[in-house]
Protein backbone atom coordinates (compact mmCIF):
# COMPACT_ATOMS: atom_id res chain seq x y z
CA UNK A 1 0.00 0.00 0.00
CA UNK A 2 2.92 2.39 -0.07
CA UNK A 3 3.34 3.78 3.33
CA UNK A 4 6.63 3.67 3.34
CA UNK A 5 6.95 6.41 0.34
CA UNK A 6 4.48 8.85 2.24
CA UNK A 7 6.60 11.25 3.66
CA UNK A 8 4.48 13.58 5.44
CA UNK A 9 4.50 11.50 8.43
CA UNK A 10 7.69 9.51 10.37
CA UNK A 11 5.25 6.35 11.94
CA UNK A 12 1.84 5.23 11.15
CA UNK A 13 0.36 3.10 13.41
CA UNK A 14 -2.63 0.54 13.59
CA UNK A 15 -5.65 2.19 15.97
CA UNK A 16 -7.79 0.98 18.33
CA UNK A 17 -11.81 2.42 18.21
CA UNK A 18 -13.76 1.85 15.30
CA UNK A 19 -13.85 3.70 11.36
CA UNK A 20 -17.10 5.87 13.06
CA UNK A 21 -16.64 9.31 13.45
CA UNK A 22 -17.60 9.13 16.75
CA UNK A 23 -15.54 6.58 17.63
CA UNK A 24 -13.87 8.38 20.86
CA UNK A 25 -10.65 5.87 20.38
CA UNK A 26 -9.99 6.72 17.02
CA UNK A 27 -6.56 7.37 16.66
CA UNK A 28 -5.29 5.87 20.08
CA UNK A 29 -2.44 3.28 18.75
CA UNK A 30 -2.94 0.01 19.16
CA UNK A 31 0.75 -0.91 18.79
CA UNK A 32 0.72 -4.10 17.00
CA UNK A 33 1.24 -3.41 13.19
CA UNK A 34 3.37 0.14 12.85
CA UNK A 35 5.87 1.73 10.23
CA UNK A 36 8.38 3.61 11.42
CA UNK A 37 10.79 5.76 9.30
CA UNK A 38 14.14 5.83 11.26
CA UNK A 39 15.33 8.95 11.71
CA UNK A 40 16.85 11.27 14.59
CA UNK A 41 13.05 11.89 16.14
CA UNK A 42 11.64 8.56 15.79
CA UNK A 43 14.48 6.91 17.75
CA UNK A 44 13.96 9.25 20.69
CA UNK A 45 10.85 8.51 20.95
CA UNK A 46 11.57 5.31 21.42
CA UNK A 47 14.31 5.39 24.00
CA UNK A 48 12.17 7.73 25.62
CA UNK A 49 9.12 5.00 25.50
CA UNK A 50 12.07 2.25 26.57
CA UNK A 51 12.77 4.72 29.47
CA UNK A 52 9.39 4.90 30.98
CA UNK A 53 8.09 1.63 30.38
CA UNK A 54 11.77 0.17 32.63
CA UNK A 55 10.21 2.58 35.35
CA UNK A 56 6.40 2.38 34.77
CA UNK A 57 4.14 -0.21 34.90
CA UNK A 58 2.31 1.18 31.88
CA UNK A 59 1.28 -0.89 28.52
CA UNK A 60 4.35 0.40 25.80
CA UNK A 61 0.62 1.26 23.62
CA UNK A 62 -0.01 3.59 26.27
CA UNK A 63 2.99 5.66 25.76
CA UNK A 64 2.74 5.61 22.00
CA UNK A 65 -0.52 7.32 22.41
CA UNK A 66 0.61 10.33 25.04
CA UNK A 67 3.82 10.77 23.16
CA UNK A 68 2.00 10.97 19.43
CA UNK A 69 -0.49 13.42 20.62
CA UNK A 70 1.76 15.49 23.07
CA UNK A 71 4.86 15.33 21.02
CA UNK A 72 4.99 17.83 17.78
CA UNK A 73 7.65 15.47 16.18
CA UNK A 74 7.84 12.79 15.09
CA UNK A 75 5.01 13.24 13.62
CA UNK A 76 2.38 10.33 13.98
CA UNK A 77 -0.53 8.66 11.58
CA UNK A 78 -2.97 5.82 11.90
CA UNK A 79 -3.77 3.37 9.49
CA UNK A 80 -7.34 3.46 8.21
CA UNK A 81 -9.57 0.89 9.56
CA UNK A 82 -10.24 -0.78 6.70
CA UNK A 83 -6.27 -2.07 6.72
CA UNK A 84 -5.76 -2.74 10.06
CA UNK A 85 -8.59 -3.54 12.68
CA UNK A 86 -8.67 -4.76 16.45
CA UNK A 87 -10.57 -8.35 16.84
CA UNK A 88 -13.48 -5.84 17.24
CA UNK A 89 -14.15 -6.08 13.78
CA UNK A 90 -15.65 -9.62 13.72
CA UNK A 91 -18.14 -8.27 15.88
CA UNK A 92 -19.73 -5.40 13.97
CA UNK A 93 -21.05 -5.45 10.65
CA UNK A 94 -18.35 -7.14 9.07
CA UNK A 95 -18.04 -5.07 6.09
CA UNK A 96 -14.51 -3.09 4.71
CA UNK A 97 -12.90 -6.50 5.91
CA UNK A 98 -9.51 -5.23 6.70
CA UNK A 99 -6.35 -7.03 5.34
CA UNK A 100 -5.05 -7.43 9.02
CA UNK A 101 -6.36 -7.78 12.40
CA UNK A 102 -5.08 -8.08 15.90
CA UNK A 103 -6.41 -10.52 17.82
CA UNK A 104 -5.97 -9.47 21.62
CA UNK A 105 -8.57 -10.47 24.13
CA UNK A 106 -10.73 -12.59 22.05
CA UNK A 107 -9.16 -16.26 23.48
CA UNK A 108 -11.14 -17.47 26.03
CA UNK A 109 -8.16 -18.37 27.92
CA UNK A 110 -6.34 -20.41 24.88
CA UNK A 111 -3.98 -19.27 22.28
CA UNK A 112 -4.33 -16.81 19.78
CA UNK A 113 -3.81 -19.38 16.97
CA UNK A 114 -6.65 -21.79 18.88
CA UNK A 115 -9.32 -19.07 18.62
CA UNK A 116 -9.00 -17.88 15.18
CA UNK A 117 -8.99 -21.85 14.29
CA UNK A 118 -12.40 -21.65 16.08
CA UNK A 119 -13.43 -18.73 13.58
CA UNK A 120 -12.46 -20.71 10.73
CA UNK A 121 -9.05 -19.45 10.48
CA UNK A 122 -7.09 -22.37 10.64
CA UNK A 123 -4.56 -22.45 7.75
CA UNK A 124 -2.03 -25.24 8.28
CA UNK A 125 -2.71 -28.63 6.78
CA UNK A 126 -1.18 -31.64 9.77
CA UNK A 127 1.90 -31.98 7.60
CA UNK A 128 2.94 -28.03 8.14
CA UNK A 129 2.04 -26.85 4.79
CA UNK A 130 -0.38 -24.56 3.82
CA UNK A 131 -4.15 -25.48 2.98
CA UNK A 132 -4.98 -23.05 0.62
CA UNK A 133 -8.92 -24.03 -0.19
CA UNK A 134 -8.94 -22.88 4.24
CA UNK A 135 -7.23 -20.01 3.00
CA UNK A 136 -9.60 -19.32 0.30
CA UNK A 137 -12.43 -19.89 2.67
CA UNK A 138 -11.44 -17.58 5.29
CA UNK A 139 -11.15 -14.65 2.47
CA UNK A 140 -14.71 -15.48 1.10
CA UNK A 141 -15.99 -14.98 4.93
CA UNK A 142 -14.49 -11.67 5.41
CA UNK A 143 -15.24 -10.37 2.46
CA UNK A 144 -18.71 -11.96 2.75
CA UNK A 145 -19.07 -10.48 6.16
CA UNK A 146 -19.88 -14.10 7.35
CA UNK A 147 -17.14 -14.94 9.74
CA UNK A 148 -19.07 -16.79 12.43
CA UNK A 149 -17.58 -15.66 16.34
CA UNK A 150 -20.33 -16.89 18.73
CA UNK A 151 -18.20 -18.79 21.30
CA UNK A 152 -21.11 -20.19 23.55
CA UNK A 153 -24.90 -19.90 22.70
CA UNK A 154 -25.03 -18.02 25.57
CA UNK A 155 -22.50 -15.25 26.78
CA UNK A 156 -18.99 -13.92 24.76
CA UNK A 157 -15.37 -14.88 26.28
CA UNK A 158 -14.98 -13.31 29.48
CA UNK A 159 -11.55 -11.48 28.00
CA UNK A 160 -14.41 -9.60 25.58
CA UNK A 161 -16.83 -8.94 28.53
CA UNK A 162 -13.79 -7.66 30.08
CA UNK A 163 -12.65 -5.19 26.93
CA UNK A 164 -16.51 -4.30 26.71
CA UNK A 165 -16.80 -2.40 29.97
CA UNK A 166 -13.45 -1.50 30.05
CA UNK A 167 -13.87 0.37 26.55
CA UNK A 168 -17.49 1.32 27.59
CA UNK A 169 -16.15 3.37 30.40
CA UNK A 170 -12.99 4.81 28.45
CA UNK A 171 -15.34 6.06 25.90
CA UNK A 172 -17.51 7.49 28.48
CA UNK A 173 -14.48 9.34 30.16
CA UNK A 174 -13.26 10.52 26.99
CA UNK A 175 -16.90 11.95 25.50
CA UNK A 176 -16.79 13.79 28.84
CA UNK A 177 -17.22 17.96 27.43
CA UNK A 178 -13.92 19.56 28.34
CA UNK A 179 -12.34 16.70 30.33
CA UNK A 180 -11.89 14.06 28.01
CA UNK A 181 -9.77 16.15 24.87
CA UNK A 182 -7.39 16.69 27.68
CA UNK A 183 -7.02 12.84 29.18
CA UNK A 184 -6.83 11.52 26.01
CA UNK A 185 -3.53 11.78 25.44
CA UNK A 186 -3.01 10.44 29.03
CA UNK A 187 -5.45 7.82 29.91
CA UNK A 188 -4.31 4.84 27.64
CA UNK A 189 -0.90 5.07 30.38
CA UNK A 190 -2.98 4.18 33.57
CA UNK A 191 -6.35 2.24 31.60
CA UNK A 192 -5.12 -0.65 33.95
CA UNK A 193 -6.64 0.21 36.96
CA UNK A 194 -9.77 0.29 35.59
CA UNK A 195 -9.71 -3.12 33.82
CA UNK A 196 -11.73 -5.69 35.72
CA UNK A 197 -9.54 -8.80 36.74
CA UNK A 198 -10.26 -11.97 38.28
Amino acid sequence: MNYEDDMSYDAIFDQLGSEEESSMRKEWVNGANFFIRANNDTQLFFERMSEKLAHWYTPDMGIMIQQCHTWKKPVCAYIPHNVVYSWEWMFTEQKDPPYLMQLDCETDGGSKLMQLGRYGFHFVNPDGSCNERNVAMAKQKMENGTVEVKMTKTLPSWGRLQFKAYWYIVDYMLWTPIIGEYIKPYLAMIGFILMITI
